[in-house]
């Protein structure tokens, strides 16, 4: 079935059979979400929410609560007021499993850069979402560790759409991973963290951690992802 305008369900899972062998154990760093097998990581951090709905970045915080922004930085430790003397600049902390619609564009637009498939592109959403309607859920499920994906396949350029008319539904969601055809990157959006990884090329890699629409930093597949691997500010 079509989910959106070139989005379509995958009816096998032959062309992501690659994953789940390369991954680390569930929770063990970076790499077991992203295959450890690309030349650089990045993480990007999930802005916080503004009056409005504006976008906060997490640099903004730490200078308002006295934190530290660093590579494993963990939002709860930084984000505590140390210093702070005036209102906290963020109304709610940033979302876990969802890049916001204005991040996910500008990742794409890099993304597409740095394939040579960016038409074909695969998809996944985690199962246990309660907005995807059982009569929209595609045949084919990724099984990969702790996580199960109902999984999409379609050009990079409509991964907006991914949700947005999902079962008759109108709700905007970025999907839990997404990777092309020709294997050059691979992006993990992990329900449960506040964060995205990228793997990819240096050069792409190098171009997520220059542009400014993104918060981002460089990680390795060995690096901790969970809430206490921030020594630096859980012990300011």
């Amino acid at each position: 079935m079509s989910v959106a305008n070139g989005i379509r369900s995958c009816t096998d899972t032959a062309e992501m059979s690659w994953i789940a062998p390369q991954l680390r154990p569930f929770a063990d760093g970076v790499g077991s979400f992203v295959p450890p097998v690309f030349d650089a990581y990045a993480r990007l951090l999930h802005p916080a929410e503004g009056e409005g709905g504006s976008p906060i970045r997490w640099a903004e915080v730490a200078a308002w609560s006295g934190g530290t922004i660093h590579a494993l930085v963990q939002w709860m430790p930084m984000a505590r007021g140390r210093l702070a003397t005036t209102a906290r600049p963020f109304v709610a902390p940033p979302a876990d499993g969802r890049l916001t619609p204005d991040t996910l564009a500008a990742l794409c637009d890099l993304l597409a850069s740095h394939t040579a498939t960016p038409d074909l592109c695969y998809f996944g959403v985690w199962e246990g979402y309660g907005w995807v309607p059982q009569e929209a859920r595609p045949p084919a499920h990724l099984e990969l560790p702790e996580r199960t994906h109902l999984m999409f396949r379609g050009p990079l350029g409509s991964v907006q759409e991914i949700g947005s008319h999902l079962g008759g539904f109108f709700r905007q969601e970025s999907p839990s991973l997404m990777f092309p055809s020709d294997r050059s990157w691979f992006v993990a959006t992990e329900v449960d963290l506040d964060s995205t990884y990228v793997g990819g090329s240096r050069e792409l890699i190098g171009a997520i951690l220059e542009d400014e629409r993104l918060e981002a930093w460089p990680v390795s597949p060995t690096d901790p992802i969970d809430a206490g691997s921030d020594p630096i500010n859980r012990s300011a």
